[in-house]
């Protein structure tokens, strides 16, 4: 077995396991985006698998930016806003500014990391 560094990643074996979580999540998001397009619901899950994807990215640019390309953060963007729309009134109003505030800034944040 080779090694590379003293770092966690820093030997063969596991070097590739940062991108199978970004794989992971990359996935998860694509079905949330999917049903987020239709939903009534005042809830959603996308900001969590987003905040995981921007700390997962901090930890490990090379394998974000190896990744990252294959979600359309754009789209994301778009809706996320016509869910916020659609459901935005049903979310208690204290926090309904802010959980449109952290979207954006969450979306923005992840967008220095992506090369489309």
């Amino acid at each position: 077995m080779k090694y590379y560094s003293s770092l966690p990643e820093g030997n063969e074996m596991a070097s590739m396991e940062p991108v199978r979580y970004f794989n992971l999540g990359i996935q998860q998001i694509n079905e949330i985006v999917e049903w987020l397009k239709t939903t009534n619901e005042p809830v959603q899950p996308i900001l969590v698998h987003l905040e995981v994807l921007l700390v997962l990215s901090k930890r490990y640019p090379q394998s974000a930016e190896d990744t990252l390309y294959r979600i359309n953060l754009k789209e994301i963007k778009v809706v996320f806003l016509e869910w916020f729309e659609r459901c935005g009134s049903k979310i208690p109003a204290k926090y309904r500014q802010e959980v449109k505030e952290n979207g954006e800034n969450i979306i923005k944040e992840l967008e220095q990391y992506w090369v489309p």
